[in-house]
């Protein structure tokens, strides 16, 4: 079934299998035809009765034997689903229609800037329900005004009708909602949650509506059109009746046990993975429901007292007074435990998600109330503020659990919920503070608004922002700078911890340095955490510390206390069996010699045989940020390590030597070997296998290392590539060196280059092509670090011979990766050195033909690029386009 708009949701009947019943189809035909008669001529469909009667057979008949008299016949769900997909559709026109004065958007000053829309089809900002993704952050308020209601101001509005179809729909929608909210079928369900909303939002239009009318004493007010909307706003409470009642029956439901790891028994493996009854769908439509009411929720109805003691500004009932802080009731507060308990207890991953996002969206419902009369507006400000207030805590101890959770799905829900709770209490303090009253000038605005929550809350949306699921590290990225400002320090695609003159507090580099001793303790929690992706962001953090404030001259005083806890904590990722865990601990150790030398020296020969050890690591990756750390070392600690890192090189440099023979046939057939490719466990992400490990304890992650090849000797040889490049362009002489009393000469250098030359000539193993393409690719960072003058008059004769033999490969035994990467090395080196005096020594081997091909194939290479970059002429692509999409339109 498509869905993604009525056209194609009408279309699809017609091609389910098996076929639909004919009622269905010629419903469905005849919705069609009106719906193109509609685009033809232009007409609404507003005053088209046949349309909402329509929509309503489509819905009966998805409800029932299909009208068909056959007793026997199954009752599908695909009608019902598309007949609540058109009411969507149809009541979100009907509210673009009401006039501008009733718009919702217009009549929430005090609404969200950050309004995240799902397409739910509320209208009212959406509610964050539709999977793991960033929420839309496109659509941000201009002077008070959505660009979404300013589109809905240009189109020509008209005040409702008390005959109009529409209220025929509103009439009968309670009952069917009432009916199918806890639907067999999860489509059905959700679609449900999606017509809750917007029923609430429409019908919540026609009371601001009616409201005008009252405060304007219009004596021409239809009191047809009064009841009418009245009864709307009856339904809108059965609705919400419903929604809280079906709610209720599903959390006193038994969960399956939860001892220990749910995935190790069947019963909780299967509900932590698939869809909870209809817990979650229940959830959604509740979102929905306070969504679309804009901050007015149906208590009671009387309709003598001119509609008005029937608007609640609770958004739901549920957050009232007597409700939330009554003690001899207990059953009246149910709901809060409830959500409480569905983030941070409940198996399902689903259900904590959707539970999260109704927690925002009754932070959005307090900040709507803020801005109305009298104590009602305190009332729910303090509910977000008073550090003992139910819903506080609620919310305090819901993101504890869900900006932490294991699935990615969670965590993005809780990341949603963090910012709009974190906004609405930047707001609030700031709407109090404005006058110029006395500040702490030593705080951030996050601080003092956030108040006992900072040292929960800041460490979870640091580590978040490295966190491996993009959408939750893009979107903590963007909570960051929304905080605290951008850094235009930054690198280009990380936005880290900053401090700006413009700052109060310091920023956010200041907020991190007062709290770091809660920061250091959750970071090195992480660092041993299940989830292998968590702790590869908790190693990232501890370096981004260390980076940072470990550099910085006024805060560096603060992390010194902890950096012996965080290299403990460092010291146990380098067993972890993931390797990214393992590849951040060594940078980040590194990092840490440079910034506090003395606090990680009792811990330095600890350090220095890990780091050799990750030299000869089976990633090429990790071989080589183990070079950085080592290179790091020096830096730190000067010519005593320097002697240690060149015992190193000496030692495994020669490694390859010993690298037994193989041809590339029995290479390739071993690769291929059927018998040891059979028969083995499959693993996935969403496989019940065994995981990750970290230090030989049960850990979950998304494949197994329980099989690991011992490491080669050629890889011990291509680590020392690596590490030559870092004392090349780190301490290539005197007056560049990183450090005074380092320098690498040419009387140690010469004979490093010379052997380097030699091993990088075997070629008795198919491996020796990996390595010669490391050689290319470091040696003109090499070339450039030792200057012009010094590699060309000593270096490039060592290398010259095995560069032309691998750039002109006559006999296609070296791999395409070697050979581009040689083409590409001898590019820059003749850049470097000058195209004729490059050649010439080629041409001394018999390499200036193979060369001169190479360049002609990269400047074609290049002249295609600019064609592309410039108007693409040929490609017909605009200037700038996304690799993951197609090219935009041009005018």
């Amino acid at each position: 079934m498509d869905f993604s708009t009525i056209d194609r949701a009408l279309t699809s009947l017609s091609r389910r299998q098996p076929p639909l019943p004919e009622p269905v189809l010629a419903v469905s035909q005849s919705l069609l035809a009106l719906l193109s008669t509609n685009n033809e001529t232009h007409n609404h469909l507003a005053e088209s009765r046949e349309y909402a009667h329509g929509i309503l057979k489509l819905i009966e008949l998805g409800s029932s034997k299909a009208g068909s008299g056959d007793e026997s016949s199954a009752v599908r769900w695909e009608p019902l689903a598309v007949g609540l997909r058109l009411t969507v559709d149809y009541l979100e026109k009907r509210t673009s229609e009401l006039p501008t004065s009733t718009s919702t958007a217009s009549n929430n000053q005090d609404d969200d800037d950050e309004d995240e829309g799902t397409g739910l089809g509320t209208g009212g900002g959406g509610v964050y329900a539709e999977g793991p993704r960033i929420p839309k952050i496109a659509d941000l308020q201009i002077n008070g005004t959505s660009s979404s209601s300013a589109s809905v101001s240009e189109k020509v509005s008209s005040p409702p009708k008390a005959n109009s179809p529409v209220f025929e729909l509103l009439l009968a929608l309670p009952e069917i909602i009432n009916n199918d909210v806890e639907h067999s079928e999860p489509r059905v369900r959700s679609l449900v949650a999606q017509t809750v909303g917007a029923y609430a939002l429409y019908s919540s239009s026609l009371l601001n509506y009616q409201l005008d009318i009252i405060i304007n004493n219009d004596q021409d007010e239809d009191p047809q059109l009064k009841q009418t909307i009245q009864t709307a706003q009856q339904g809108r409470a059965s609705i919400h009746n419903a929604i809280l009642s079906s709610l209720q029956s599903h959390l006193q439901m038994r969960e399956p046990s939860r001892d220990n790891n749910p995935s190790k028994a069947s019963d909780g493996a299967l509900d932590d993975t698939t869809g909870w009854r209809a817990l979650e769908t229940n959830l959604h439509a509740l979102a929905s429901f306070i969504d679309g009411c804009v901050g007015k929720g149906v208590v009671e109805f009387d309709g003598e007292d001119e509609g008005g003691s029937n608007v609640s500004y609770s958004g739901s009932y549920m957050l009232e007074e007597e409700r939330l802080f009554s003690n001899e009731d207990e059953e009246n507060r149910w709901f809060l435990t409830g959500l409480q308990h569905c983030c941070v207890l409940h198996v399902n991953r689903h259900v904590r998600a959707a539970s999260a996002a109704v927690l925002g969206v009754l932070v959005k419902s307090c900040m709507r109330c803020r801005s109305s009369h009298g104590k009602d507006g305190n009332y729910h400000e303090n509910l977000l503020v008073e550090d003992d207030s139910p819903f506080r805590l609620t919310l305090k101890e819901s993101l504890r659990a869900t900006l932490q959770d294991n699935w990615s799905q969670v965590r993005m829900a809780g990341s949603v919920l963090c910012r709009r709770f974190v906004t609405a209490l930047l707001k609030i303090y700031i709407s109090h503070n404005h006058n110029g009253e006395e500040e702490d000038e030593e705080l951030t605005v996050f601080e003092l608004a956030a108040g006992d929550l900072v040292q929960m809350l800041l460490p979870r949306m640091c580590l978040n922002r490295f966190y491996l699921a993009q959408g939750v590290k893009l979107y903590s990225q963007d909570t960051w700078k929304i905080i605290f400002g951008s850094s235009h320090n930054a690198a280009e695609g990380e936005e880290g911890l900053h401090s700006s003159g413009k700052s109060k507090g310091g920023g956010g580099m200041g907020a991190v340095a007062r709290n770091a001793a809660p920061l250091c303790r959750y970071y090195s929690k992480m660092c041993d955490a299940d989830n292998h992706a968590v702790r590869e962001a908790g190693c990232q953090g501890i370096a981004e510390l260390a980076q940072k404030v470990g550099k910085h001259p006024l805060y560096a005083d603060y992390l010194s206390p902890y950096v012996t806890m965080l290299l403990q904590a460092l010291l146990m990722c380098f067993h972890d069996e993931s390797w990214p865990v393992r590849d951040e601990a060594c940078l980040a150790c590194g990092t840490f010699c440079i910034a506090y030398p003395e606090e990680c020296t009792p811990e330095l020969n600890t350090l220095f045989e890990r780091w050799t050890e990750q030299l000869t690591d089976q990633i090429w990756s990790v071989r080589e940020d183990a070079a950085v750390a080592l290179g790091d070392s020096v830096v730190a600690y000067g010519q005593d390590m320097f002697e240690k890192v060149l015992g190193v090189v000496r030692k495994q440099l020669p490694a390859a030597k010993d690298q037994p023979a193989m041809s590339r046939e029995e290479y390739k057939k071993l690769q291929n070997d059927v018998s040891a490719h059979t028969g083995n466990q499959v693993y996935s992400c969403g496989s019940l296998a065994p995981k990750l490990r970290k230090g030989g304890a049960g850990r979950i992650g998304c494949s197994s290392c329980l099989v690991d090849r011992p490491k080669a000797p050629w890889e011990a040889t291509d680590g020392c590539v690596y590490l030559i490049r870092e004392l090349c362009v780190r301490f290539p002489d005197k007056e560049d060196t990183e450090r005074e009393d380092v320098v690498l000469g040419d009387d140690i250098l010469l004979p490093i280059m010379t052997e380097l030359a030699d091993v990088c000539r075997l070629s008795h193993y198919p491996q020796s092509d990996d390595l010669r393409t490391t050689l290319w690719r470091q040696l003109p960072s090499m070339a450039q670090a030792m200057g012009k003058k010094r590699f060309k008059g000593k270096y490039l004769d060592l290398f010259v011979e095995l560069l032309a033999k691998n750039i002109d490969d006559r006999y296609s035994v070296a791999s395409q990766l070697s050979i581009h990467a040689a083409g590409q090395c001898a590019e820059e080196l003749a850049n470097l050195i000058g195209y004729g005096i490059f050649r010439g020594r080629l041409a001394a081997v018999g390499g200036e033909d193979a060369f001169d091909r190479v360049m002609d194939d990269r400047k074609r290479e290049q002249q295609m690029a600019h064609v592309a970059a410039n108007g693409g002429r040929f490609l017909g692509a605009a200037k700038e386009f996304s690799p993951f999409g197609p090219p935009p339109v041009t005018a």
